[in-house]
């Protein structure tokens, strides 16, 4: 279906999903980072699997910065960090948190 379509299009897109470091960002929420690089690439991805439908405030800790302009890739949806934080409101319990 069009979940898996997305899921693999953010693993195909980020090399972070497959080949990076884990970096456990919370349980609960079940929230992690993924961050690769090498000397030609640096990515980095936040998921967060298992949240509440609805309003999310997410802890970004230090996989970015306060005024990255980020993009949820399950829902389309674009937010920006602030205070280490990251709001969104969407009808699903997954995002895949990209930078634009």
């Amino acid at each position: 279906g069009s979940e898996m379509c997305i899921r693999d299009r953010f693993r195909r897109d980020h090399l972070s999903v497959g080949a990076g470091s884990h970096i456990m960002i919370s349980d609960a929420p079940y929230l992690f980072a993924r961050k690769y690089s090498n000397s030609n690439v640096s990515d980095q991805v936040l998921i967060g699997l298992d949240l509440e439908a609805g309003p999310k405030e997410l802890t970004s800790g230090d996989v970015f910065e306060d005024g990255t302009e980020l993009r949820d890739a399950y829902s389309d949806t674009q937010t920006t960090v602030i205070g280490g934080k990251i709001q969104l409101d969407t009808p699903f319990s997954i995002v895949l948190l990209e930078k634009i």
